[in-house]
Parts: C-alpha cells; structure tokens; sequence
C-alpha cells in the first residue's frame, strides 16, 4: 500500500552544475515514499526516447527562471504558453520567467520571449499536486521560425488505455549527468485510469489526472511542464510520478480533458 506523498527535491547524489541546482528547486514532485523503495541516484530525462528536432516539435517552449531552464511548456496560442503551476509559482515572477522558443538546444537559437502574466489555476493544491497547469502570456506574440501553437481537447475528452503518446522535454542524459542540450521525446501509452489508480492508491488519482507510460518509457522530472500529445493535440502536462522515472508505476499528467483544467485554460486565454 502506498501512503503519503512525500515531495523528493533533492534525490541527486551530484549534479553537473549550478544550472542543475536551479532546476531542481522548480521541480518538487516524485514520490519517494512507496513501502520498500529507497531513493536512487537522481533520474531526469525522458527515459527510452531519442533526440527530436524541433521542426517536429514546433509547440515546445523551454520555460526559464533568470536565464536558465526549469522546466518545459507549450504554444497554444499566439499570445499563450500552457505549463504547470508547479513550475510556476513563486520563487518565479513575470520579471524572472522567459521562454524559448523555436530551438531543438535550449542552449541556444530560437527566440527567447520575456513574460507579461503568469495565472496559476487557483485550485492548485502543491501537497496533492492536483490541478496542476498554469498558463503564461509573453509580452510580445508568439511567432517566428519553428514556433506555431499545439491544439487542446476540449472538455471531456478522454483516451482509453494504450492510446499512443508523445512526451517532449530536455533533461539528464545519465543520472548525475548535465542536463540534455538537445530536445528528446518518447512515445509512451495512456494507462487506464482503474490501472493507475491500483498502482498509485485510489486517493492519489483524482479526475484532473491522467496517467501514461511503460517501464523504460517514460518522461521524468526535468519534462515537468511539457506536452503529451496523441493525434497532433495536447490532452496532458507533465506534473509528477515515481522518483524511479521509467519503472513499473506510470507517470502523472494534469487531465486537459478534465472540466476544472480546461474551463481554466478557456476562460483565461480564450483558447
């Protein structure tokens, strides 16, 4: 039985840099607590993917605290970037936030846009990590090459389990490693509701989740923001899981489909 969440901030034995430690601070989630399990060496990359370009990409934002990258996030408008709140509440201000756009290296290239507004769903709760999304407004209009806006679902979509997605982010490319220069992605199943919910605890699981993921599939910590994608639309954002990314308990996505994620996004962009 699994009790308890328990935020893992710190499972890192070494990191690379000061850019690493920055980004752990913005990345509480994990699990850490499961009857008989130790923490491992710090784990944050997608698990079993492979380099992407961001041609193919092209709603992939990197979200930056003071210049360096915490965490991912998506176009989904001219004028919006979707993410989760747990990347976006404070220490992160609208004068500490940027995002870049357009570059397969969140190094370098692309376009970096500063932002104007950040809205935190006013529900989210940081100890469930339950209607965790957070839209984000640049100050000037998304726009330029490789950048060009991902659609949603709408209210009440839902996708039986195996459904196959996509998860996109940068992250460590070995445990204890640097950060992943370039973009990776891995396409991963949508678990089962019922399923997920038996791994984790029924408590855990709420509607304004949805899970995915296979063991050795997997996005992990450094994702957390990002886009899961089926058919060309977005339906999930990467919020938490277990600290061991790519065993045997799926991964944890904000529920765009869910009625209080996305009448969010709708009534404060109008997308």
């Amino acid at each position: 039985m699994k009790t308890g969440i328990v935020l893992a901030l710190c499972v890192v034995s070494a990191l690379a840099g000061p850019e690493e430690d920055i980004w752990l601070k913005f990345n509480k989630l994990r699990p850490a607590d499961l009857e008989g399990y130790e923490v491992p060496d710090f784990e944050g990359r997608i698990i079993g993917g492979s380099e992407v370009d961001i041609a193919n990409f092209p709603y992939q934002l990197s979200l930056r605290h003071n210049g360096d990258h915490i965490c991912g996030a998506s176009v989904i408008s001219s004028n919006w970037a979707l993410s989760a709140a747990h990347c976006t509440v404070s220490p992160v201000t609208v004068s500490s936030a940027s995002l870049r756009g357009g570059s397969t290296s969140r190094l370098t290239g692309g376009i970096i846009f500063a932002v104007a507004q950040i809205i935190n769903h006013p529900q989210y709760n940081a100890n469930a990590i339950d209607n965790d999304v957070s839209v984000l407004r640049p100050t000037t209009s998304f726009a330029g090459t490789n950048i060009s806006p991902i659609t949603i679902v709408p209210a009440g979509t839902s996708f039986a389990g195996g459904t196959r997605s996509v998860v996109s982010g940068w992250g460590l490319t070995s445990p204890g490693g640097s950060l992943s220069t370039n973009l990776q992605a891995v396409d991963i199943p949508v678990v089962a509701s019922a399923t997920c919910r038996e791994q984790w605890g029924a408590s855990r699981i709420t509607d304004t989740m949805i899970c995915a993921g296979e063991p050795g599939r997997d996005s992990c910590t450094s994702d957390s923001g990002g886009p899961l994608v089926t058919g060309g639309r977005q339906f999930g954002i990467v919020s938490w899981g277990s600290a061991q990314c790519g065993g045997n308990l799926a991964g944890v996505y904000a529920n765009i489909g869910a009625s209080a994620i996305r009448s969010f996004i709708s009534s404060n962009t109008g997308v």
